[in-house]
């Protein structure tokens, strides 16, 4: 009886033993996976906040490239409105101020926009780069007619074989830049709050 007991000890020591191992080993194996848990959500939340970081500063460079190249437009248009008003005077033939004001804003946008093509759609960067040959257009079309009012006044009669004069062609440019350079603007500027989310 005495080995009974002793075996049924035993046994009750051995099963408490046991149960007390497998609750430990239970107990550490829950709290290491809870620790690595911890740890993976932890690194994927700094992940996530460096990636917000990362695109709300890509959005701002954005947001700012956007508000420059439209400014470089709307100084532009003014400098067009500028070369093509009709309340020049006689002088507009020699004037080179105003032709060269119109030039170098339209080669600073241009640049502009080369340098950040890659914040914007190719089909946008079209979009603006047919815009920007609009304006260079109306620089060209000012030219031809200040060209033209040189040879019309130089005394020898000479007319251009279109049949349109120098003031035609200044009337043109001027209509040009009120009408389609501006709704040109409009809709860039339509374009543009799309995508800084306006």
């Amino acid at each position: 009886m005495e080995v009974l007991e002793e075996i049924i000890k035993l046994s009750i020591g051995g099963t408490t033993v046991g149960i007390i191992i497998v609750y430990l080993g239970k107990f550490f194996l829950t709290k290491s996976s809870d620790l690595l848990m911890e740890n993976h959500k932890n690194q994927l939340e700094i992940s996530k906040t460096e990636h917000q970081v990362r695109f709300s500063k890509l959005h701002s460079e954005r947001g700012e490239i956007i508000k420059s190249i439209y400014l470089d437009l709307y100084e532009l248009e003014k400098k067009l409105e500028h070369l093509t008003t009709l309340f020049q005077g006689p002088e507009w033939k020699t004037d080179k101020e105003r032709d060269d004001d119109a030039r170098a804003k339209y080669k600073e946008t241009f640049e502009r926009l080369e340098n950040n093509r890659i914040y914007f759609s190719e089909e946008l960067c079209n979009q603006i780069s047919l815009g920007l040959e609009n304006y260079n257009n109306i620089i060209q079309l000012m030219f031809k007619a200040k060209n033209k009012a040189h040879y019309e006044s130089d005394g020898t009669g000479y007319r251009f074989p279109d049949g349109q004069g120098s003031l035609d062609l200044w009337k043109e440019a001027e209509n040009k830049t009120k009408n389609e350079i501006r709704q040109l603007r409009f809709e860039l500027a339509n374009v543009f709050r799309k995508l800084i989310g306006v």
